[in-house]
């Protein structure tokens, strides 16, 4: 089964949830503080001896979501 990571935005927690393919789209209760978390994208590790996962480059700015969240309190 893949593993997921989700965010809450209430608390700020990042976690990660083990479960099948089905349920991929279905959100996940936050681990701390039990309100729905979004699932966000992520790299997967995959190595064989013909294709290795594509390398990205870490971002040097802040998460996307961090901004949106003070845009939103800025605005608010």
């Amino acid at each position: 089964m893949p593993i997921y990571e989700y965010y809450c935005a209430d608390c700020g927690l990042d976690f990660e949830v083990m479960r099948s393919v089905s349920q991929s789209g279905e959100s996940a209760n936050c681990e701390k503080c039990g309100n729905p978390a979004k699932r966000q994208l992520s790299n997967f590790a995959f190595k064989s001896n013909t294709f290795t996962s594509p390398k990205f480059k870490a971002s040097l700015e802040k998460p996307l979501r961090n901004r949106d969240n003070q845009t939103a309190k800025d605005s608010g």
